[in-house]
């Protein structure tokens, strides 16, 4: 070991050569073969990404590729000339499918002709570049194919090349790459890796100094004859670097040109779209069990798990804090004193218009209890049917309000129209108080929180609705408030009508003055 390196330094090269160590071991040359036999099994391999990793990468290839690996790889290698973000949840490959996967796979057609890393600091390119130049020094399985790839310099050093003359380069976020090249070659693959921080996505302007370094600076170095620029990330802010990349930093934002946009969410339905647990499945389901996600999340905590599997940055807000939510067993419908069903409708149906909450509230003495939750974006049928289901759960034990100037024709024909079909009309109550601000109002519960007055139910930790219900609140007063509206106006009548059947009138004799 080189006796110049720094102590840390000397560690981060032991580790190296440890790493080194295990991917000899996993790579040994099982095949026998003659050298007809060896060529076309090489040519073929080149033809197929998927059977190429298995056969190269069999210390990466724990678990079949899901869908969007495949795709990913299809439409990358489709094109000399691509932009790809591959904006994926947590611990699904990114990584090792964009610094070692992808450009070994190119360099094996041919189509390499160097390759730059970029990450937040030089430091975390500089790890990525040590990952790929382990593959030249000790994958048997590739040198057996592709000879003894001699590497000059080292990835410490921010720069190696192999025997052949394909160069490879690390640097940090905004470092000059300009002027990059192995003799007459100019990279023609670049990886931008975990480009976004904590810090700087709170800082607008370095942001957008950022993606302008990406697509100037780093994509300018790039060969003018064809170059592929892979970022790999997840969406860790609503405006982080990753999202002006891909461009729909606002609903309704276009994404930019031309550009290859994988997005995958660690659980989703059918057609790729975000889910929760009781309607999706694992994204890559040929490696995670749901139940293995779900106690991953479990540990890591809502707000953090939310970030780093669904691309869903949830601030905490001014008001509410999430050690405050408290999730407990509840009672029987039967056992509360008092129990209100409240309603916030949003008019519009659209995918970026406000939510629609119904929620059902208990209380008994002073403790509430949210024991259902019914927060989305979705239809006035929907909502209008869901309203009707509890209903037909509680009946009377229950009142029924709705926010009174939210009751358009439309929104009355909808509840007309169920009542035809369901044989019965909703008692449903307008809330018509005249309020405070929205803001003074749902503050105004934050003391019942803190108290832990108020409780979800524990059955319902995993709902997405409830987890709805609990974004909006601790992103209060910044994000989307339809949900504690409605929590604020539910428990407005839960305590009125416990304080009007509290009161006890004192009944006596009147005594005039002069009678003592």
């Amino acid at each position: 070991m080189n006796a110049k390196l720094k102590p840390d330094e000397q560690r981060a090269y032991k580790e190296w050569l440890d790493i080194c160590e295990r991917i000899r071991n996993q790579t040994e040359v099982r095949v026998k073969e003659t050298e007809v036999q060896k060529r076309n099994r090489i040519e073929l391999l080149k033809k197929d990404f998927t059977a190429f990793c298995k056969y190269y990468f069999p210390h990466y290839m724990d678990a079949d590729f899901a869908w969007f690996h495949i795709k990913a790889a299809k439409e990358i290698t489709a094109t000399q000339n691509c932009f790809a973000v591959l904006e994926w949840a947590r611990e699904h490959a990114k990584s090792v499918f964009a610094n070692i996967m992808m450009p070994l796979f190119l360099y094996a057609r041919g189509e390499l002709t160097g390759m730059v890393t970029a990450s937040a600091t030089q430091d975390k390119a500089i790890t990525l570049l040590s990952d790929i130049q382990a593959q030249f020094e000790a994958n048997r399985l590739w040198i057996n194919d592709y000879g003894n790839l001699v590497t000059l310099g080292d990835w410490q050093s921010g720069q190696f090349a192999t025997s052949d003359g394909i160069g490879f380069w690390a640097f940090g976020r905004g470092q000059s790459p300009r002027g990059i090249r192995k003799a007459a070659r100019r990279p023609n693959y670049a990886v931008v890796d975990d480009i976004d921080d904590k810090v700087i996505v709170r800082n607008e302007q370095r942001v957008k100094d950022t993606v302008d370094w990406v697509i100037e600076d780093l994509y300018g170095a790039l060969s003018i004859q064809g170059a592929r620029l892979v970022v790999a990330g997840n969406r860790i802010h609503k405006k982080s670097i990753l999202a002006h990349l891909v461009g729909d930093v606002e609903p309704g934002d276009p994404k930019r040109s031309g550009i290859i946009h994988i997005k995958v969410y660690a659980i989703e339905d059918k057609r790729h779209r975000k889910a929760d647990a009781k309607t999706g499945q694992p994204a890559w389901k040929e490696r995670y069990t749901l139940k293995q996600l779900l106690d991953k999340m479990e540990v890591m905590g809502f707000r953090s798990s939310r970030r780093e599997y669904f691309h869903e940055h949830i601030e905490e807000g001014l008001v509410f804090k999430n050690d405050w939510i408290v999730w407990r067993k509840t009672r029987h419908w039967s056992q509360y004193d008092d129990i209100v069903v409240y309603c916030d409708p949003s008019w519009k149906d659209t995918k970026d218009s406000d939510y629609k909450a119904i929620l059902a509230i208990g209380k008994k003495g002073l403790q509430i209890d949210v024991k259902r939750a019914w927060v989305r974006q979705g239809s006035a049928s929907a909502m209008v049917n869901v309203f009707y289901d509890l209903y037909q759960e509680l009946e009377s034990r229950a009142q029924y309000y709705i926010e009174a100037n939210m009751l358009q024709d439309l929104l009355l024909d909808e509840f007309a129209r169920t009542g035809e079909e369901r044989g019965f009309a909703l008692p449903i109550r307008p809330d018509k108080r005249s309020k405070p601000d929205k803001y003074t109002r749902i503050e105004n519960l934050s003391p019942l929180f803190e108290r832990g007055l108020i409780g979800f139910d524990e059955k319902m930790r995993t709902d997405g609705d409830f987890q709805t219900l609990k974004d909006q609140l601790l992103a209060f007063p910044f994000g989307h408030d339809d949900a504690p509206d409605a929590l604020e106006g539910g428990i407005f009548y839960l305590q009125k009508r416990g304080r009007s059947s509290s009161f006890r009138g004192r009944v006596g004799k009147y005594r005039k003055k002069n009678d003592r």
